[in-house]
C-alpha cells in the first residue's frame, strides 16, 4: 500500500513539474516574442483616407501621416479623436468642408458607447462613421509601433470585408523588438498594450461591431 501511495505521489510530482516547466516556457516565449508581436504592419497602396490615432507621441504619428499624404497615398486625413478631417487641394492640406460628426465627449469626437469601451476602439468607430459619410472604403491606419496590434484587432472587429485596411506604424517613435534592447519605459508600454488587448478581447465577447 505504501509503495502504491509513493508511486502516485511521484507521478503527481512529475505532472506538476511538467506543468510548471511548460508554464515557464510559455512565459519565457511571451517575454521574448511579446514586443515583436505588438509591432504589426502591412504593405499599403493608395487609399481613400489616412486614419491618424491619438497618443502621447502624437507628433511622431502625425509626422508619418503627413509623410504618407505628401507621397500621395491618400487625399484625406482623418483624426477621429479631434473630429478633424483634412483633404489635399492642389498640394495643400485644408480642412474638409461639409460633413462632420458633431458627437463628442470631453472635447473629443467619440460616439456614444458603453463606458467600458477602450479609447482607441472609440476612435476607430468614429473614423468609420466619417469614412461612411465620405463614401470611403480604404484606409491606412497610423499610430505608434506598439499600438498597432491592438488597432489591427479592433479594425478586424469594426470594419467588415467591404473595407480595405492597411497598417503603418510611425518610424519616428523608436520601438525595440529585441528583449535585450528594451528600456524600462518600453516594457511599461508593452505591458500596458497587453492589458488593453486582453480587456478588449474580454468585452468583445458580448459586444457587436458598431454600425458606421
Amino acid at each position: 500500500m505504501t509503495c502504491i501511495v509513493g508511486d502516485v505521489l511521484v507521478q503527481t510530482f512529475k505532472i506538476i513539474m511538467l506543468i510548471l516547466v511548460m508554464l515557464l516556457f510559455v512565459f519565457a516565449a511571451a517575454i521574448f516574442y511579446g514586443p515583436g508581436f505588438l509591432v504589426y504592419s502591412t504593405n499599403y497602396a493608395k487609399v481613400d483616407a489616412i486614419i491618424l490615432l491619438l497618443g502621447p507621441d502624437f507628433n511622431a504619428r502625425q509626422r508619418h501621416a503627413l509623410d504618407l499624404q505628401k507621397r500621395g497615398m491618400a487625399d484625406y486625413l482623418i483624426i477621429p479623436a479631434y473630429n478633424k478631417t483634412y483633404t489635399v487641394d492642389q498640394g495643400t492640406m485644408k480642412p474638409s468642408p461639409g460633413k462632420t460628426d458633431k458627437n463628442n465627449i470631453n472635447g473629443k469626437s467619440i460616439p456614444a458607447a458603453p463606458w467600458y469601451y477602450e479609447d482607441t476602439h472609440l476612435e476607430l468607430i468614429a473614423a468609420k462613421k466619417v469614412m461612411k459619410m465620405h463614401g470611403q472604403k480604404s484606409a491606412i491606419f497610423v499610430s505608434s509601433p506598439y499600438h498597432m496590434r491592438r488597432i489591427q484587432l479592433m479594425v478586424d472587429k469594426e470594419f467588415d470585408h467591404h473595407y480595405e485596411s492597411y497598417f503603418s506604424p510611425t518610424p519616428y517613435d523608436p520601438a525595440p523588438m529585441n528583449v535585450w534592447e528594451l528600456k524600462a519605459s518600453d516594457w511599461k508600454k508593452v505591458r500596458r498594450e497587453y492589458v488593453k488587448i486582453v480587456w478588449f478581447m474580454i468585452y468583445s465577447l458580448w459586444t457587436k461591431s458598431e454600425e458606421g
